[in-house]
C-alpha cells in the first residue's frame, strides 16, 4: 500500500488559503467588537441623561456645569462639578455620602485612592483609550477621567469665554461669566428638548496637540493639558475646570489639531508658541468627538440618544447645542 502525503505545493496553497481566510475575518471580528463598544456607550450616555432628569425632578432644575466657590487663598477657585453631583443617580451614593463641598480640594485627600481619584466605568466609553487613569494632576492631587461632556452651548472653553447658551455651565461666586445665575430648568429649554443635546462624547486622543502641550513654553501660572490628562470627572479646583465637565459646538465634531508644532508654522492661523495656540487649544479641549468611526454619540435633552456624524455643518452643530435661540436642525 503507497501512503502520498502533501507536496510542499499544496501545503504552501493551504497555508496561504488560511491566511486569506484571517485577512477576510479579522475586520469582520474588529468591527463587531466596536459595534458592541459603541452600544455599550449609547447605553453609558443614555443613563447620564436619565440621571439628569431624575436630579431635575428632585432640585427642579438640571446641576450646574460646577459650582465654583471663590478663595482668597490659593488655589482660588474650588467647585463642585455636574458630575459629582448625579453620583446619587448613577449608583455612586456611597461615594457621593460626605463629599466636602465647603472645600472640595479636601476630596483629593488620599492620592491614588482618593475620592476623586476614582475610576468610573460607566463614565469611560471603552472605545476612548487613554493611558492612564486616573492621573495626577501635580502636587499628588489625582483624578478620575471621563469621556463625556455636558453640552455647554457654543462656546465653554476658556470659562472667561463662555456662552452659557447650553445646558451646563459655571455657576457660583467664583465663575467668570454668571457668578449670580441659575442652573437651567428644561422651561428654559425653549428650542425643545428633543432638539437641543444633554451629553457628548470626548475623545481623548490627539497626537498633534500633545506636541503644543508638552513643547511650548507656557507662562508662569498656566499651561497646556495634554488630551490623555484632560476630562476630570470630579474637577475640585482650578479656573478651568468646566472645560473638564463640559463640550461645546465651537469646533466640529471630531476637531483635532492640524499639525505638530515642528509645522505649526504652516497652520492657518499659525501656531508657534503658547499664544498663538490658544485658538487651537480652545477648540479642541472643548470640541465633541469618539474613536467610534465617523462621528459621537450624544444624548439630547428629553432623553433620547443619536449618532452624529462629524461631517455635520458646524452650524447645525450649534443649532443643537445652543438651548434657546429658536433655530432647530435635522440633521441624520
Amino acid at each position: 500500500m503507497i501512503r502520498r502525503g502533501f507536496t510542499l505545493v499544496e501545503l504552501l496553497v493551504v497555508i496561504a488559503i488560511i491566511g486569506a481566510l484571517v485577512a477576510l475575518l479579522l475586520p469582520a471580528v474588529q468591527s463587531a467588537r466596536e459595534s458592541a463598544r459603541r452600544t455599550q456607550c449609547v447605553n453609558q450616555i443614555r443613563q447620564l441623561a436619565l440621571a439628569s432628569h431624575n436630579f431635575h425632578e428632585t432640585n427642579g432644575r438640571f446641576p450646574p456645569a460646577v459650582y465654583q466657590l471663590s478663595f482668597a487663598a490659593a488655589p482660588k477657585f474650588r467647585g463642585v462639578t455636574l458630575f459629582v453631583k448625579l453620583l446619587p443617580y448613577i449608583e455612586q451614593g456611597n461615594l457621593a455620602e460626605g463629599w466636602d463641598e465647603v472645600d472640595p480640594l479636601n476630596n483629593t485627600n488620599g492620592a491614588n485612592t482618593s475620592r476623586t481619584a476614582r475610576k468610573l466605568p460607566m463614565l469611560m466609553c471603552t472605545s476612548d483609550f487613554v493611558a492612564t487613569n486616573p492621573i495626577d494632576s501635580g502636587s499628588n492631587r489625582w483624578y478620575g477621567l471621563t469621556s463625556y461632556g455636558g453640552n455647554g452651548g457654543s462656546r465653554s472653553y476658556d470659562p472667561q469665554f463662555a456662552t452659557n447658551d447650553g445646558i451646563f455651565f459655571v455657576i457660583g461666586p467664583g465663575s467668570q461669566t454668571a457668578p449670580n445665575a441659575q442652573a437651567i430648568r428644561m422651561a428654559e429649554v425653549s428650542d425643545g428638548l428633543s432638539n437641543t443635546v444633554l451629553f457628548g462624547e470626548r475623545s481623548h486622543f490627539d497626537p498633534n496637540h500633545d506636541t503644543f502641550a508638552k513643547g511650548v513654553t507656557a507662562p508662569s501660572g498656566q499651561f497646556l493639558n495634554t488630551m490623555n490628562t484632560t476630562g476630570w470627572w470630579a474637577a475640585s479646583g482650578g479656573r478651568l475646570a468646566g472645560g473638564d465637565v463640559t463640550l461645546s459646538a465651537y469646533a466640529p465634531i471630531n476637531f483635532r489639531t492640524p499639525q505638530p508644532l515642528s509645522s505649526g508654522g504652516s497652520m492657518v492661523p499659525t501656531a508657534t508658541d503658547y499664544n498663538s495656540y490658544q485658538y487651537y487649544n480652545d477648540r479642541r479641549i472643548g470640541a465633541f468627538g469618539s474613536n467610534h468611526p465617523g462621528g459621537a454619540n450624544f444624548a439630547l435633552a428629553d432623553g433620547s440618544t443619536r449618532f452624529l456624524r462629524q461631517n455635520v455643518p458646524l452650524t447645525d452643530l450649534q443649532r443643537l447645542c445652543v438651548r434657546d435661540d429658536g433655530q432647530t436642525a435635522t440633521v441624520d
